[in-house]
């Protein structure tokens, strides 16, 4: 059909079979039959025979023709677009923390994204549980997490060495906690838990509320040094306290071909991002 209806167009352009023909590098009985078989496919004439050379247009011609032409050069686009393989990128989702995705990925999102240029990335904020509950379910590919785990599903490896600090109203009595699933909660519970601590807690499941509160004199927390504003007072921790791993996770039977590729890039650059950090 689609061939057809090229025919059609010439052959209404020129009114002639014969100059139609060599425009299309075919032979005049050829183009004749291919005028017929669209007529009979349609159910109606397109064109009236006036004299050996001259053929006029039907009415039916005249509505169709301009919408045609626009379907053609439309369907025309389309194939460009289905030929060309950077319109058919495959998604990759990253599921990570707050701290991960504000200030380090954007870091290193320059070269994975030239390394992977028919990749969609999608970057995802949750707490530690929700990107390993997420990896698991395959619901994200790839996952970058606070806390260690244990599951026959997951792939881990270290990434980055955090340093940790306390921050805020070092004299207040009221300390900011995330919710409970995250690896930041863990890491405040714990120091609460062994230096003996029992102060007024405020909880929030976002890490900029904790930011915003601090520097406005509300409370203090443990937050990554990383995410530390210029104008925030803190103090370093104690040795024990002071760092924490963070770890890049994947599905061992993910469904996205590239996760190992994207993986090991992303395990990569972050290695090398923490040397430079530490040293």
């Amino acid at each position: 059909m689609f061939e057809l209806l090229r025919t059609f167009i010439i052959v209404y352009e020129t009114r002639n079979f014969s100059t139609a023909a060599k425009q299309m590098f075919k032979t005049q009985p050829t183009i004749s039959i291919q005028i017929q078989r669209l007529e009979s496919e349609l159910g109606f004439k397109l064109f009236d025979r006036k004299g050996k050379q001259l053929i006029l247009p039907t009415k039916q011609a005249e509505f169709l023709y301009p919408k045609v032409v626009e379907s053609l050069n439309s369907l025309s686009s389309i194939f460009s677009q289905a030929k060309n393989a950077k319109n058919f990128k495959t998604d990759c989702i990253l599921a990570c923390s707050n701290t991960t995705a504000v200030h380090l990925l954007p870091k290193i999102m320059e070269e994975l994204i030239m390394a992977f240029p028919l990749v969609a990335f999608e970057i995802k904020i949750m707490n530690s549980q929700e990107v390993i509950d997420a990896v698991e379910g395959n619901k994200a590919h790839i996952g970058l997490i606070e806390k260690s785990l244990v599951s026959p599903l997951i792939q881990k490896d270290f990434v980055y060495k955090d340093e940790l600090v306390l921050a805020g109203d070092l004299d207040s009595d009221y300390w900011i906690l995330r919710e409970n699933d995250s690896g930041m909660y863990l890491i405040n519970e714990t120091y609460l838990y062994s230096n003996h601590l029992n102060p007024q807690i405020i909880k929030t499941n976002n890490s900029e509320v904790i930011l915003s509160l601090l520097e406005n004199n509300i409370g203090k927390s443990i937050i990554s040094k990383l995410a530390l504003p210029a104008s925030l007072k803190w103090r370093k921790l104690e040795d024990d306290y002071r760092f924490r791993d963070l770890f890049i996770i994947k599905n061992v039977q993910s469904p996205l071909p590239e996760a190992t590729s994207i993986y090991d890039m992303i395990k990569e650059l972050l290695i090398d991002l923490c040397d430079h950090s530490l040293n």
